[in-house]
């Protein structure tokens, strides 16, 4: 009898599998699909659009409303239906984008365009969760920690290190999880584009709550924590090379904020910055880091990449090109990147494709 109800699981479960939504067609063509007898009106909205009020699904007359979306370009997309206004993830889908305040579907779009993003049979790193004791936050607090392939704790071969932040939607797991950042070097480094590296992935929120007064704090906080904990904890569980020139700070939207705040106040301790999807957002960014603008000599002697990327559809494009500006107003060297897309993953994703080679060169 045991037998038997284990098999009808399993059948079961092969089932749900061969019945997952969304299908991509020999085409390109992406089929998305949801059971909602009850509905009126079902839509679709994925982070390949570009805002807007999503795509209606057609009702089949049975209860199950479907469309089919041509020219998805190939990558790992997001997407939620809303039935009659009400945001759902798709029931028939198992992949899914989980941050740090949401929950989406996913979808992976295959083709050669996402190759550089893909599982390919390279030798491939790992990835570890480190949970630590914060001295900024009197708490235990957790990192993920990718190495490189041939990593070998034991062997005297030290690496370089680039500290690779989150935005505020996320966690310390998603530029693994979601972001594929393992894979990403992996590819890297078996197409020999980059310098095996370590990378450490640090949790952004260091405070919880709204309290104003303590989310002002939140940025002290963290730079707190970044190099009083973090930093410590992974130079020296870790064979990391902890000379300046071998140390990069980079991350998008919230993380690109903190790379600019933790970066430009601690260039004794960071040659590379990399600055995904954020900029200036109000006054005062040359007062308050004044070192940086009074002696641009000597700036751009300590950083050996400065890179700014942004799409142009991104809700911060003009504060990213507001940075450019004022770093190319005083004289600050640094890459400009804009690229198409807006405030989306598939764009974080090119965005370290293209600033990991640079480092360390």
């Amino acid at each position: 009898m045991r037998s038997s109800r284990l098999c009808l699981v399993l059948i079961s479960l092969f089932a749900a599998v061969a019945l997952a939504q969304p299908q991509q067609l020999p085409d390109g063509k992406v089929v998305f699909k949801i059971k909602a007898p009850k509905a009126t009106e079902v839509t679709i909205r994925g982070d390949w659009m570009d805002g807007g009020k999503g795509l209606p699904l057609v009702n089949n007359g049975q209860g199950e409303w479907s469309i089919t979306i041509d020219g998805m370009q190939p990558d790992l997309w997001s997407y939620n239906f809303y039935i009659d206004g009400v945001k759902t993830i798709d029931p028939a889908n198992v992949m899914t984008k989980g941050g740090a305040r949401y929950l989406d579907s996913a979808v992976d779009v295959k083709g050669h365009a996402a190759e550089f993003q893909a599982l390919r049979d390279v030798p491939h790193g790992t990835v570890t969760a480190h949970w630590y004791m914060s001295k900024a936050t009197s708490t235990v607090r957790r990192i993920h920690v990718f190495t490189p392939p041939g990593y070998n704790p034991a062997a005297r071969t030290k690496y370089p290190v680039l500290y690779l932040l989150h935005g505020s939607g996320d966690s310390d797991r998603e530029w693994s999880a979601w972001g594929r950042a393992n894979w990403i070097i992996d590819n890297l480094l078996a197409d020999g584009k980059a310098k095996p590296m370590i990378v450490v992935m640090p949790d952004g929120h260091p405070v919880t709550g709204t309290d104003p007064a303590v989310r002002a704090k939140a940025s002290q906080v963290f730079m707190d924590d970044l190099i009083g904990s973090v930093m410590p904890l992974a130079e020296s569980a870790y064979k990391i090379d902890a000379r300046r020139e071998s140390r990069a700070l980079a991350g998008l939207s919230m993380g690109g904020g903190q790379t600019l705040y933790v970066g430009l106040r601690n260039l004794d301790k960071f040659s590379h910055l990399g600055v995904f999807s954020m900029g200036v957002r109000g006054e005062g960014f040359e007062k308050e880091h004044a070192a940086v603008f009074a002696d641009p000599a000597k700036t751009n002697k300590q950083l050996k990449v400065f890179q700014v990327m942004c799409g142009t559809t991104d809700f911060l494009y003009k504060s990213a090109l507001a940075l450019h500006q004022t770093l190319d107003k005083a004289g600050i060297k640094h890459t400009w990147v804009e690229s198409a897309g807006g405030h989306i993953w598939p764009n974080w994703r090119k965005y370290l494709r293209d600033f990991a080679p640079l480092l360390f060169q």
